[in-house]
Parts: structure tokens; sequence; C-alpha cells
């Protein structure tokens, strides 16, 4: 099995888009651990703030195939990549096949600083990843 730690947002109707989000990967994969919701600006565009949240879950789904399926989603959610306002954003920020590997490494490897401490959040920086669902 794979962990994965997807990044959500969105700035349109943004915190009940957001728990569409996570509702839907929830019946797809189970079990789920959600960060808080946070707040955020936009970056490099002038948009209204986003609501952005991480959740984690283990599958043993392909990283490609779930590329695919929150791509889906998204556009289930109203997701048009033409507009400023983002209605669903999903991204895999993370996908960890050996659970014993150094978290600190893997939160540094999330290119978005505003998800770092969620992910942290997560994967429970002092337990370690095994933590997530033991």
């Amino acid at each position: 099995m794979t962990v994965y730690v997807l990044g959500i947002g969105s700035n349109i109707n943004a915190e009940f888009q957001c728990r569409q989000m996570i509702a839907a990967l929830e019946l797809r994969f189970g079990q789920l651990r959600v960060s808080e919701l946070v707040t955020t600006k936009a970056v490099g565009l002038a948009a209204p703030d986003y609501i952005n949240a991480v959740v984690c879950f283990e599958s043993d789904i392909s990283a490609e195939a779930l590329r695919q399926w929150c791509k889906r989603l998204e556009e289930q959610l109203g997701r048009d990549r033409q507009q400023r306002l983002c209605a669903a954003d999903i991204d895999l920020l993370l996908a960890v096949d050996r659970p014993a590997l150094a978290v600190e490494k893997l939160i540094n490897q999330v290119k978005e600083p505003w998800f770092r401490p969620l992910v942290t959040e997560l994967l429970n920086i002092n337990e370690g990843v095994d933590s997530v669902y033991h």
C-alpha cells in the first residue's frame, strides 16, 4: 500500500467545495486523515483567497491513476482551467511507498509552502509516517 498526501483547495464557494472534495475522496478511498482548513492568499494572480487542506490515505491505486481520478473529480466539481477562479484543485503532494523514509525530507519535497505545515500535522513528524494509520 502507498500512503498518499493530497493538497486540496478552492476559491469559489471554497469551504463547501473543499468539503465536497473530502467527501468524494472518503467515498472512493475510505478512511482519511484531514488537516484543518486554512485560508491562503492567491499566489501570482489577483483572485479571492483560497481555502486549502491536506488529505492523507492509503491505497493500492497507482499514482498516475490517482492523478487522473483527481482531475475528473475537479471537472465534476466545476473546475474551469481557463478561469482565475478555481472551484476545485487537487494535487498529489507525496506518494510514500516506504514509510521509513525521513519525514522531514518528504515534507521539503512539497513545492507549495502553505501546504507544508498541514503535511507535517498529518504525518505527525515526531512519530513518523507509520503513525498516520497505526
